[in-house]
Order: structure tokens, then C-alpha cells, then sequence
């Protein structure tokens, strides 16, 4: 009944390819407003935005994608990490350095232990990367074996863009410590990383804790129990850990070329943690393919549905509306799903609309889903996401982040060109949003995705639209601020949503299915897993 109530929001289709601002809009207020407190995974705010997701998919003709239902239910362990956790730095012949949780460290807790202690030396290993391809390896000549690693975010700069964001991604530098048999991981903070990330920020992140899905054995997936209880400490904190070093590491960081070594310093990291089982689910709609044999094949259109919740308070408002991240790229899924369905003749593939959960927890939904498809694992052909449309002004161009790496790229290009608009390259490769946003667990799974976004040029010249684009990241991202209030111009997802639906419908009509572009650094590295 509440599908039903919701679905008569909206009027029905009228014809296809008509993309409307004042749709994004309504979808936006009602997905982004006060009443679902910032839909957070496994909330109440969630569940009534997964409602009215299934009931526009429901009202545009979709069909339930999930099994009969429109929810695939996923199940995680929430850890939220307590107020008495601290860091012991033990240097010799100094007195010893207590950091307290949530002040000077932080840290989503510790999955598998409710109170866990860990004692040990501690090994640099610069940005914790080991790439051999690229002739690199912050572990060579280092023995981390029973130790604490303690790293930094990011890889060199000299890497291409592809290979340094894979191995800037949070999920590998974990896996890697784990296999080189660390005892405890430590992340560091640069000056470069205060400057782009305020602390404040990160702290009230952090209290939210983590999510991990689980297992059928009700182990969570992507958990190393050797590294399960890592921290991060702020700018200063990291100053007194390095001590005199401090400065020139900073610059070897900066230059790319850190000195793995062992510090002088002993650690005794301390934390506790509370767990509970929640469930959040991803929704998922389809439409079903014309062709007798490539409708058993499935484009996948991903967007994340979840956010931030309540958190600590800023200027006295504590609910992370989420209005740009990403209500933003729900509001047009969903457009582009009534458009495609609205078409006289469907594409010969079928098409898959997942909304996820988790995504702000680490890509745990799509990951999820990823790994437990719906559908055969080896149906699913290709995949577009759409992820924090920069609604602030009309551009002439559209980022399509990965777009080099697969033929989907070649088919965002000519859709692009028919369009006449530009597709360029990402303004912010430092920031490594290819490896940060939903299709990512679908490229560790070999299947060739694309993330589509608004673009850095103003229709209006007189704007610095990169110029903007930066303070928002650092005044509203993640935090109270992204919400209705703020200027926005809603027309400015059209070009997105139409790129997104000619790429879909195009990716759906042809024979052959999306591939690899030869010696790629993502298809050689993962592709052989199809």
C-alpha cells in the first residue's frame, strides 16, 4: 500500500527521451528532505527512500529485479567504535605519548573484536603500495611480518591515473598489509591531506563506525583479522609520531619517493567496539530486453541510494541530507528508467536499475550485489553509474571517469558528439573517484563500467566552475551542508541523464558486449575473472 501511495507522487510517462528538470527536482526534495534523516544504511530514513525508489520503478513499468521483490535484502555487521580507545607512542629514553580516540586518532572500530589491544614496532611504508608492473614496492627491503605498518594515503604521482587510483584505494592498501602479514596498520595524515579533508569532518564520519556485509557463514566479507582494527591520526598527531623525521617524510611523500624504514617507536593501539546486525537493501528494477538471446544479458544502471545519517551537530543541524551525494544521481536513474521504459520498442539487452545500499560505508551494497547478483554473475555485461551530479550550474561538458579504460568509453564519445556537448577528463584525479564510487566492486569482478558525472565548464565563461567545485568539496561534502538549501540549478543533470540513457540504449543494442580496451591496467588486472 505505501509503494501504491507513494507512486501517485508522480504522473505517468507521456513520450521517451524526455528528460524533465522539475522531475529531478521533485524526486531531490522528497529524497533529500528532513523526514528521511539522512538516509542512513539499515535506518528507517533508508527504508522509506527504498520504498519510493521500488514505487517509481513500479509507476515507470519496471519489473522487480530482486527474486519477485523489489529489495535484495543485505545483511551486515555494524560496528561503532567506543569512547576509550587510545594510542600509546613509546619512544626511547622519551616519555611516552597517549592519543585519545576521536581527538587526536580516529577509527571505525574493530569488526571482530569487542576489546582488542595490539603491541608492536613500527615499520614506514610510505603509501603502502606494492605494484610491480609499475616498478615499485613501498615493502621491499622491509620486514613487516608481526609489526605495525604505519602508511599514507594516495600512490605516486608518476603512476597512470587507472593504476594510482587502484592502488590509492583504501580496500587494496588493507589487503596488501594483510598479505605481507602486518599485525596493525596506522594511516597517516599529510599536510596535503589535512588541507583537502577537514578533521572535523573525518571525526564525525568516523563515530558512525562501519559496515561490512556478511557471508553465509556470518563472517563479514573483506575483513582481514590481522589489520581489523586500523586508525588514522589527524595532521598533528602524525607530526609527534614521526617526530624529527616528520618533515622530510612529508617531502618524500610529496615527491613520491618515501623511504620505507623502521621507526624508532613502539605502539600499543587499544580499541573498543559495539556490534550489532542490521539489514539495508538494495533495490532493483529491470526492463526486460526485445532480443530472444541478448535479453538474458543485463546493462547495469547503479547510483547509491544511501548517505550519512544523523551525526554531531554543525551550525546546529545534525542530518546529512545527501542532496548533491546522491540524491542527486537517484533523481536521475530514475529518469532515465521512465525514459527507456516509455520507448516503443525496448533495447535488445536487458536493462537493470540498482539502487544501492552502504555505498558511504565503503561500496558495501553494490559490492554486495557485485558478489550475489541477482541475476547470472555472468549476465551482467556492463555497468554506468551516476554519483554526486555537481547540480550548481549548466556545463558544456560531462566527465566520464574510466571512459579509457573500456568500449563503453567509445560509445559515452559518440553519444557525446551527437549531443555536442564535450566529454572530459577528470578534473580531480588526486582525489581517485573512479576507485570511490559504486561501479568499482563491478570492475574487481572483471565486468567494464563507466561513471558518468556533470561537468567543469560553465556554460557561463565567467565562472570557475573547478574553482567552485573544490570549496564545495571542502565546505559541504560529507557534511549538514549538502542539502536543499543550497543554490541549484536541477537543468544541470539533463545532459548527464540523456549521455547516461544514449550510452545504456546503446550498450543494450548492439551484438557485441562491453569489453576491455587491449592491455588495459583494470581489464588485465581483473577481466580474467569473467
Amino acid at each position: 500500500m505505501r509503494v501504491l501511495i507513494l507512486a501517485l507522487l508522480f504522473t505517468s510517462p507521456t513520450t521517451p527521451h524526455d528528460f524533465r528538470a522539475d522531475a529531478i527536482r521533485a524526486h531531490m526534495q522528497f529524497l533529500a528532505s528532513d523526514m528521511l534523516e539522512g538516509r542512513g544504511t539499515g535506518t528507517r530514513g533508508y527504508r522509506i527512500a527504498a520504498e519510493y525508489v521500488a514505487a517509481q520503478y513500479a509507476l515507470s513499468g519496471l519489473e522487480p529485479g530482486a527474486n519477485g521483490s523489489w529489495y535484495q535484502e543485505v545483511p551486515f555487521r555494524k560496528t561503532t567504535p567506543g569512547d576509550d580507545g587510545s594510542i600509546t607512542i613509546a619512544r626511547s629514553g622519551a616519555t611516552p605519548v597517549r592519543f585519545r580516540i576521536f581527538d587526536t586518532f580516529i577509527s571505525q572500530g574493530d569488526p571482530l573484536h569487542a576489546d582488542r589491544t595490539v603491541d608492536g614496532e613500527v615499520v614506514f611504508a610510505g603509501f603502502g603500495v606494492s605494484a610491480p608492473d609499475q616498478r615499485y614496492d613501498d615493502y621491499r627491503g622491509v620486514d613487516v611480518r608481526g609489526k605495525i605498518v604505519a602508511i599514507f594515503s594516495g600512490a605516486p604521482q608518476r603512476f597512470p591515473n587507472a593504476v594510482r587510483a587502484h592502488h590509492s584505494s583504501t580496500a587494496t592498501k588493507i589487503e596488501t598489509v594483510a598479505q605481507q602479514g602486518a599485525k596493525g596498520l596506522i594511516f597517516l595524515t599529510s599536510p596535503r591531506d589535512a588541507q583537502r579533508m577537514p578533521w572535523a569532518r573525518n571525526v564525525r564520519q568516523s563515530r558512525l563506525g562501519s559496515m561490512y556485509w556478511l557471508r553465509a557463514d556470518g563472517t563479514p566479507h573483506a575483513v582481514y583479522p590481522e589489520v581489523s582494527h586500523s586508525v588514522t591520526l589527524s595532521l598533528d598527531a602524525t607530526r609527534t609520531f614521526l617526530g624529527t623525521e616528520a618533515d622530510e617524510i612529508f617531502a618524500a611523500i610529496e615527491r613520491g619517493d618515501p623511504h620505507p624504514h623502521t621507526l624508532p617507536v613502539r605502539a600499543t593501539i587499544r580499541l573498543t567496539s559495539r556490534h550489532e546486525t542490521v539489514n539495508s537493501p538494495n533495490v532493483v528494477g529491470i526492463i526486460r530486453g526485445s532480443d530472444p538471446k541478448l535479453r538474458d544479458e543485463y546493462i547495469v544502471y547503479s547510483s547509491h541510494l544511501d548517505h550519512l545519517g544523523i551525526t554531531v551537530a554543525v551550525d546546529g543541524d545534525a542530518i546529512n541530507n545527501g542532496a548533491l551525494d546522491n540524491a542527486s544521481g537517484v533523481a536521475t536513474i530514475l529518469e532515465i528508467a521512465r525514459n527507456i521504459a516509455a520507448l516503443p520498442h525496448k533495447p535488445k539487452r536487458s536493462i537493470l536499475f540498482l539502487a544501492t545500499t552502504g555505498e558511504e560505508k565503503g561500496l558495501r551494497g553494490a559490492d554486495y550485489f557485485a558478489n550475489n547478483p541477482t541475476v547470472p554473475q555472468d549476465a551482467l555485461a556492463g555497468v554506468i553509474n551516476l554519483d554526486m551530479i555537481m547540480l550548481t550550474h549548466r556545463t558544456r561538458d560531462v566527465l566520464a571517469l574510466g571512459a579509457e579504460t573500456n568500449d563503453l568509453g567509445d560509445l559515452a564519445r559518440d553519444a557525446a558528439s551527437a549531443m555536442r556537448v564535450e566529454l572530459s577528463p577528470d578534473p580531480f584525479p588526486d582525489e581517485v573517484f573512479f576507485v570511490r564510487s559504486d561501479q568499482y566492486p563491478f570492475v574487481r569482478r572483471g565486468i567494464p563500467a563507466i561513471y558518468l558525472d556533470s561537468g567543469y565548464k560553465a556554460v557561463d565563461p565567467k565562472i570557475n566552475m573547478q574553482h567552485e567545485m573544490e570549496e564545495w568539496m571542502r565546505m559541504r561534502y560529507h557534511s549538514p551542508k549538502d542539502d536543499l538549501d543550497q543554490k541549484l540549478d536541477y537543468s544541470a543533470a539533463l545532459p548527464v541523464a540523456e549521455l547516461a540513457y544514449r550510452l545504456g540504449v546503446s550498450a543494450a543494442e548492439r551484438t557485441q558486449r562491453p569489453r576491455w580496451k587491449t592491455g588495459d591496467f583494470f581489464g588485465e588486472t581483473f577481466g580474467k575473472k569473467r
